[in-house]
């Protein structure tokens, strides 16, 4: 949650870490344990250097420490959003990229609750849109995940 590869210093502080932990309890470790199998954290926890380093939003909840870019060797990024809509996760804010624009998840969750639910879809051509509105409802009927 805390490896870099700028160089640049990413050391949390005391609030971070004990951020970073509720984060894991709260959200990545069942996201893995729904999974069955390893998920990699390519960005978790950036220092206000790292995160202007890479491009990160002012706002970026990267820098408090609840906030990950998730993959898995065999779940796209659509597979790992169902996954975690299906396991009934907190989150306050998700967003599927697509494949040309990393084929990661971003994940990010407020441990006061006050979550929104978003779901996004980062796709190709760049910005973002409602990923519903793009992909339709999510539902998981029996028919609906298999």
């Amino acid at each position: 949650m805390t490896t870099t590869s700028t160089g640049l210093d990413n050391t949390p502080g005391p609030t971070e870490r004990l951020n970073i932990r509720l984060f894991v309890e709260a959200v990545l470790d069942p996201l893995r344990e729904a999974r069955g199998a390893p998920i990699r954290v390519t960005s978790g926890y950036r220092s206000p250097a790292v995160n202007d380093a890479v491009g990160g939003s002012v706002r970026s909840l990267h820098k408090r420490g609840l906030a990950a870019d998730i993959k898995s060797p065999d779940l796209d990024a659509h597979g790992l959003l169902y996954l975690l809509l299906l396991a009934d996760l907190p989150f306050d804010q998700v967003i599927a990229y697509a494949p040309e624009r990393g084929g990661h998840v971003h994940i990010q969750w407020k441990p006061d609750n006050r979550n929104r639910h978003q779901k996004l879809w980062a796709p190709e051509i760049g910005g973002y849109e409602d990923y519903e509105g793009r992909f339709g409802r999510i539902t998981f009927g029996y028919a609906d995940f298999d």
